[in-house]
């Protein structure tokens, strides 16, 4: 992402112009201040790798593939917000993110807009559920983006991703994150749009084969 990307992202227009474009009639707008508390949540001490540059990475993503959302407006928030909660360990995050959004957008967003972006965050525990219409499906392949980056970036986000699990010992961690990744595998496509299967697919698949070679080499 190029830094004036990276700059649309810390500054306030953006957001506020989504935000707004979403308002009901008559509804106050407090874009401004939403905007800062998503600001302070990335920034939180305790992230390593879901910080502001992961809502980056998917923001472009966003911008690369939003021509073909069917409600671009509720995909954007939905990056937004699906990782603005995050307590190392915690399994319900993407819940109490999806909360927050509901908490801020009451009695401003319609009661449609609401509903998906909860689901479309919810979509993002990448578990299976919540995947019942096309902008899900861009959803979690834009959060599993970074899977198909240079292998110098995947590593460095492997590497963000352990820091932020410090409280499981490298067995545990490194089990948990074969599964996981093994799991995306073993699908007949790591991603499932024609999008990101096409453009990422074969880089992610790369990159995990690589990975998965590393931490034989260090157990």
């Amino acid at each position: 992402m190029s830094p004036a990307a990276a700059g649309e992202i810390r500054g306030p227009d953006r957001f506020r112009a989504l935000w707004q474009r979403c308002l009901v009639e008559g509804a106050r707008d407090d874009s401004e201040k939403i905007h800062q508390r998503l600001l302070d949540g990335y920034d939180e001490p305790q992230r390593h790798y879901h910080t502001l540059a992961h809502i980056e990475q998917c923001m472009a993503m966003f911008d690369q593939c939003k021509s073909l959302a069917s409600n671009p407006e509720a995909l954007e928030l939905a990056v937004w917000f699906h990782d603005v909660i995050f307590e190392p360990g915690s399994p319900d995050n993407e819940a109490r993110s999806a909360e927050l959004y509901l908490d801020l957008s009451d009695g401003v967003h319609d009661a449609a807009t609401r509903g998906l972006v909860k689901r479309l965050i919810m979509a993002t525990l990448h578990d299976g559920s919540s995947l019942e219409d096309s902008d899900a499906v861009y959803m979690v392949d834009i959060d599993l983006s970074s899977f198909g980056s240079s292998w110098e970036a995947f590593l460095q986000d492997s590497k963000n991703l352990r820091r932020e699990s410090a409280h499981l010992s490298d067995a545990e961690y490194f089990q948990k994150k074969t599964d996981f990744q093994s799991c995306l595998l073993e699908k007949e496509r790591f991603y499932l749009s024609d999008y990101f299967a096409e453009r990422l697919e074969a880089q992610a698949r790369s990159n995990l084969a690589r990975y998965f070679e590393l931490i034989k080499q260090q157990q």
